[in-house]
């Protein structure tokens, strides 16, 4: 008999098959489009909104990555977080949050790949590349990934592994409690949600290792900082993050 997480994982992988057969059949009947300003000819983010994304250029705080002419910001002068620093590909607004909302919330998965070619773009001048043995997406809960049928942060992650050559390990994080939507909380209690929510299932994958973070949204930190504060626990050499957008 099936029970806890095999149920899961069972009932998961039934759905995802329906979704994904039903996928290619609307496919067929109505040609992918743009999900942010509906245009049919470009795919599921054209040109247009691409271009439209305000992308994060240096100068940028060096500890949590938000446009800033000092070398760190005002709030991370006040605040110590568990991670070395946090780079993020673009500003959290218009074309990019839009399309993230449709990934997270409508259940555009395809909208992942030409999300995650914004992170490989950016990549190279975030000062990241080469300081990251291994990529560890942030997870989501189990009732979550039933409902929604993916990790955003998971898919992210490993098209940008595929892309970068870094390793991705999806399965080191697990989220232990539920927590309310990080996005629905005021900012000052966003770290107390998420303390004691994940944990490490497989230290061994990232023992001595540099570890870098993926997530969807960088807001004010206390997901990456809670995931940098057990991933160091269990034995990680450092831990950097790099996020698709950044609410600044």
């Amino acid at each position: 008999m099936l029970k806890g997480g095999w149920l899961v994982i069972y009932v998961r992988t039934a759905l995802c098959a329906i979704r994904d057969l039903c996928s290619g059949i609307l496919d067929l009947i109505y040609p992918p489009h743009c999900v942010v300003c509906r245009d049919a000819d470009h795919g599921y983010l054209c040109p247009k909104c691409v271009a439209s994304i305000t992308l994060i250029e240096p100068p940028v705080c060096y500890k949590c990555g938000t446009p800033c002419q000092a070398f760190m910001c005002d709030e991370c002068y006040r605040r110590e977080y568990a991670f070395e620093c946090a780079r993020s590909a673009g500003v959290f607004g218009g074309a990019l949050r839009d399309a993230i909302h449709a990934l997270k919330y409508r259940n555009h998965e395809a909208v992942a790949e030409p999300l995650a070619e914004i992170m490989v773009r950016r990549f190279a001048g975030t000062g990241l590349a080469r300081t990251a043995d291994v990529l560890v997406p942030i997870p989501i809960h189990a009732s979550r990934l039933l409902e929604r049928g993916f990790n955003q942060s998971e898919l992210l992650a490993r098209i940008l592994s595929r892309r970068i050559g870094v390793p991705n390990e999806p399965k080191v994080l697990c989220k232990v409690r539920k927590t309310a939507q990080q996005a629905d909380l005021p900012p000052d209690e966003r770290a107390l949600n998420v303390a004691g929510s994940l944990a490490v299932r497989h230290s061994d994958r990232i023992a001595g290792k540099r570890v870098l973070l993926i997530d969807d949204v960088f807001t004010t930190g206390s997901t990456l900082d809670e995931a940098a504060r057990v991933l160091l626990a269990a034995g990680a050499e450092q831990v950097r993050a790099y996020t698709l957008a950044r609410s600044v």
